[in-house]
């Protein structure tokens, strides 16, 4: 092997460099354990930090270079590769959800050294320009721009849902992993092209379901599986606001996919499913109804004056359903963008053959036959819930990293897209809607 071919044991970036662009070296197969059977040029490139690929970068180094010094530490090549390159994160629409979660949680993980924020991209130049002002990052008003000259390795998208599959295709086809806003798309035919291009394009797509990262959902999926409560026969969840109904821009089905349903409770049904350990939907039934368009008070003072004939008839304020799940289990949900006064706008109720359970606040409650007894955790001992989404993006960049399954997968996008539409369509017909697998 020429001198020029030779690595400096005293030197990480050049064999990261190295382990990367090297031909012979990156194209070598170990023939040894798990560890060593990857492309070293894809995950390097991704700036993996995982020890188990570190070792396989290293020992391919290693083999084609005899001259390095096999007691150079295995984790300074771990820190190389965590610094070298950082996943370079754009972000598309800088709304509200874009400004309070998305690019706060992007900008922890970046001083973090996860991540590396590229740049932001809105149609409103004066929104973009705010959001790249106060982040330090470029703005964009075009997408393919900003792709093209930013590069980046993932995408946010945080626009209305009707934009979601053109955004979606657009970044994935651009080699972009996407984390995409909920309501995932106008329907499921759209939301399978979504995973689709992600498949075809071997990136991930995942949706921003940021309940699945509450502590307490995590500890009574677990107390479920384990069977500690027995079958669980019925869920309820709701979800809402007093005086929530949102701006214009958000009054109409086309741009926002649907009102109070598809917008708030989305959330809840995908947590009680995923709770659950993802049954299939069986039947769908549902109910709608549009408060304000009888009584535009009920908007609240606050809110910007309600011009009834402007209104989109089908954009409910309040519904609910429901949905039968394989295996004998019912789950009913209640939308409301006008909540009456109540101590609990948002919750989740599980009635189990063996006791109760809740979540937000946790509770857990079991029937020994004599009495109920409560075996709810210690004040602390689990973390309550909130809204910060900075779990959220963290799972997704070690996704990324460590080239994981998406935090939401395909199956469970399509699927719960599928129950959206079959709620929406039993509440148009008034009649309960079968639904077939998604498999």
């Amino acid at each position: 092997m020429s001198e020029s071919r030779q690595i400096q044991p005293d030197n990480p970036a050049a064999i990261h460099d190295r382990a990367t662009h090297d031909p012979e070296i990156r194209d070598a197969s170990t023939g040894g354990d798990e560890c060593g059977r990857f492309d070293v040029s894809l995950h390097a490139s991704r700036g993996l930090t995982n020890v188990c690929r570190a070792e396989a970068v290293y020992r391919r180094v290693v083999q084609a270079s005899p001259s390095t010094n096999r007691s150079w530490p295995l984790s300074t090549l771990t820190d190389s590769m965590n610094t070298v390159n950082p996943t370079r994160v754009a972000l598309i629409g800088c709304g509200a959800i874009a400004t309070t979660q998305h690019l706060p949680a992007y900008e922890a993980a970046a001083s973090a050294g996860l991540c590396s924020l590229v740049g932001v991209c809105d149609l409103d130049a004066e929104r973009a320009h705010s959001a790249a002002s106060h982040f330090g990052v470029p703005a964009f008003e075009d997408v393919d721009e900003m792709l093209s000259k930013t590069k980046p390795d993932a995408v946010s998208i945080a626009t209305l849902p009707s934009s979601h599959l053109d955004l979606t295709v657009r970044c994935l086809d651009a080699g972009c992993h996407v984390l995409c806003e909920k309501p995932v798309a106008n329907d499921a035919a759209e939301a399978a092209q979504m995973v689709q291009a992600a498949e075809h394009n071997d990136r991930l797509l995942s949706i921003c379901f940021e309940y699945r990262y509450w502590e307490e959902a995590r500890y009574l999926k677990d107390r479920i599986a384990r069977g500690d409560l027995g079958h669980v026969h019925a869920v309820r969840t709701w979800g809402g606001s007093a005086h929530g109904l949102p701006g214009v821009v958000h009054r109409s089905k086309t741009p926002y996919g649907n009102g109070v349903l598809a917008h708030w409770t989305i959330h809840n049904l995908d947590l009680a499913l995923w709770v659950l350990g993802n049954p299939e939907p069986v039947t769908a039934s549902a109910f709608s109804h549009q408060r304000v368009l009888n009584y535009p008070e009920a908007a609240g003072s606050w809110a910007e004056p309600i011009d009834t004939d402007s209104i989109d008839p089908t954009f409910e304020d309040f519904a609910i359903g429901f949905v039968r799940l394989a295996g004998g289990t019912v789950l009913t949900v209640e939308a409301n963008h006008l909540q009456p006064p109540m101590a609990q706008r948002e919750g989740w109720a599980f009635l189990t053959d063996r006791g109760a359970a809740s979540l937000s606040p946790i509770g857990i409650w079991l029937d020994d036959g004599e009495t109920w007894r409560d075996n709810t955790p210690s004040e602390g001992a689990v973390k309550a819930c909130d809204y910060d989404m900075k779990p959220l993006i963290n799972g997704f960049l070690q996704a990324i990293r460590e080239e994981e399954e998406a935090p939401v997968s395909g199956a469970e996008i399509i699927r719960i897209q599928r129950l959206m539409d079959a709620l929406y369509q039993s509440a148009a017909c008034g009649t309960e809607v079968e639904m077939t697998s998604s498999s």
